[in-house]
C-alpha cells in the first residue's frame, strides 16, 4: 500500500497576488496562520484522518470516507481560504487517486491527482512544503501522461529544488526528491542521488514543531524508498541495517513489514 505526500515552519512567505517573497517575519506568520484554522477542529490530526478515511476506503472497496472527508474540508476552504486548508485538500486527492488506481480505473486516477495539481499549481504564496507535496502529486501523476512525462518530469525536478532552497531542513522536500529520482529510469539519468537523498531525509525532525495540523509525513516513507534501494542494488547488509532501525520506529508500519520477506536468509 502505498504511503507518502502545507504550512511552512520556520520559513514564511508574504505576497501580493502571484508573486512570493521572503519575509523575515517567519515565526509570527507561522502563528497567525495555524491560529487561524484551530477552531477548525475537522484539521486537527488531518493528515492521520486522511489516511484512516483511505483504509477505509479501501477496506469497505467503497470511496465514500474519501468523498466525505473531501467534501468537509471543500465546505471549509470556502469558508476560510487558507493554504493550509487546500494542502490538505490536495493530499487527499493523492490517496483519492491510489484508490482508483487499486481498482484498475486509471482514467479517473488520473483526474484526481490532476485535480490536486491543479490546485498547488494555482496557489498563491507557495512555500518549501506546498512546492514538495507539488512535486510529490506530479512526480505520481507522471505515470499517465505518456509522452508528456518528460516534460512534467523536469517541472517535478523544478520544484522539488525550489523547495529545498526554500528550506533546506525540509524533510519531506528530500524525500520527494529522492523518489522521483528512485523512479527515474537510469538511461535518463535516474537512481543517482536515491541514497544521498534519503539518508538526508532521516536525519532531519519529522516536524520542527510538534503540531498536529501540519504534515508529518516522509521519515517512513523514507527508511522504505531506502531500503528498497538497497535491495535493489543487492546491498543487503545496509537494507537489514535501515530495516532494524526503521522497524523499531515503526513496528506496525505495513510498508515496512512487507519488505521483510525480502530480506530473509540474505
Amino acid at each position: 500500500m502505498t504511503r507518502l505526500l502545507i504550512i511552512p515552519l520556520f520559513l514564511f512567505f508574504s505576497c501580493s497576488g502571484n508573486t512570493t517573497q521572503t519575509t523575515k517575519s517567519n515565526t509570527a506568520n507561522y502563528q497567525i496562520q495555524v491560529e487561524k484554522v484551530k477552531s477548525d477542529t475537522i484539521l486537527a490530526g488531518i493528515q492521520n484522518k486522511i489516511y484512516k478515511a483511505f483504509v477505509q476506503s479501501i477496506i469497505l472497496q467503497n470511496n465514500k470516507p474519501l468523498v466525505e472527508l473531501s467534501n468537509k474540508l471543500e465546505n471549509l476552504y470556502k469558508n476560510n481560504s487558507q493554504n493550509l486548508i487546500l494542502y490538505w485538500q490536495s493530499y487527499l486527492q493523492f490517496y483519492s487517486s491510489i484508490y482508483y488506481l487499486k481498482n484498475d480505473d486509471k482514467k479517473t486516477a488520473e483526474k484526481e491527482i490532476d485535480k490536486g495539481t491543479d490546485w498547488m499549481e494555482n496557489m498563491n504564496c507557495k512555500n518549501s512544503e506546498d512546492y514538495a507535496l507539488l512535486a510529490m502529486l506530479q512526480g505520481f501523476g507522471i505515470q499517465f501522461k505518456g509522452m508528456r512525462a518528460m516534460f512534467i518530469a523536469g517541472d517535478t525536478k523544478k520544484n522539488v529544488k525550489t523547495a529545498i532552497a526554500l528550506d533546506s531542513t525540509n524533510l519531506r522536500a528530500y524525500y520527494v526528491y529522492a523518489s522521483n529520482d528512485f523512479y527515474t529510469p537510469e538511461k535518463y539519468g535516474g537512481g543517482k542521488e536515491v541514497e544521498k537523498y534519503l539518508l538526508k531525509a532521516l536525519s532531519l525532525p519529522s516536524q520542527k514543531i510538534i503540531n498536529n495540523y501540519l504534515p508529518s509525513w516522509g521519515k517512513e516513507e523514507s527508511y522504505e524508498l531506502l531500503i528498497r534501494f538497497y535491495i535493489r542494488n543487492d546491498n543487503y547488509s545496509l537494507a537489514k541495517k535501515y530495516f532494524r532501525q526503521a522497524i523499531t520506529k515503526y513496528p506496525d508500519s505495513y510498508l515496512l513489514n512487507k519488505l521483510a520477506s525480502k530480506l530473509v536468509e540474505k
